[in-house]
């Protein structure tokens, strides 16, 4: 297994192409099918290959300020974590959650997602919490602004991997929802 970190801008058109096909596939009722992220590009991602270095797994990462009860706080998102279905249930999702810890250690206070499957992220050190959110609304077909949401999101998970802890209460996301 091979792991890469890659920027957009330095994709090739052969990576893209199955990048966009991995996408698609393991998001297929609401993934855009004629770009490579959903709101926003997200900052760098990691890539997963086989032995035969065939794209099979992916996380994209967004860091950022958020706003957590009036404190700033540094937070990495992760963003689309998904694996190709020949390669389920094979611990590449862990894998790569390990790769984002590894890059989550230093300026960095929180690992935040928006959990699908919890139990995978909870095997892997994140807790379930319960913020009242505040977000940039983005409509992913047109790509617009449409306004600011402020509400108690189902599935939010984080992972403290500073020193700051993780209280509840109003949780500003600074921009939009992964």
């Amino acid at each position: 297994m091979k792991l890469i970190k890659a920027y957009d801008m330095d994709l090739n058109e052969e990576w893209s192409t199955h990048l966009q096909q991995l996408l698609v596939a393991s998001f297929p009722e609401i993934y855009p099918k004629d770009r490579l992220f959903f709101k926003q590009i997200p900052h760098c991602r990691i890539l997963a290959f086989n032995p035969d270095n065939q794209l099979i797994g992916h996380v994209g990462l967004d860091y950022r300020m958020m706003n957590l009860n009036g404190k700033a706080i540094r937070v990495l998102g992760v963003i689309d974590l998904c694996v190709s279905t020949a390669y389920r249930s094979q611990g590449i999702g862990s894998l790569l959650l390990a790769e984002v810890d590894k890059l989550s250690r230093g300026h960095i206070d929180f690992v935040l997602l928006f959990a699908d499957n919890e139990s995978l992220y909870s095997k892997n050190g994140f807790t379930t919490v319960s913020n009242t959110c505040k977000w940039l609304k983005i409509d992913h077909e047109t790509l617009t602004t449409i306004g600011v949401g402020i509400e108690k999101i189902d599935g939010l998970m984080v992972k403290e991997v500073g020193t700051v802890p993780w209280s509840e209460g109003e949780l500003d996301f600074l921009g939009y929802l992964y």
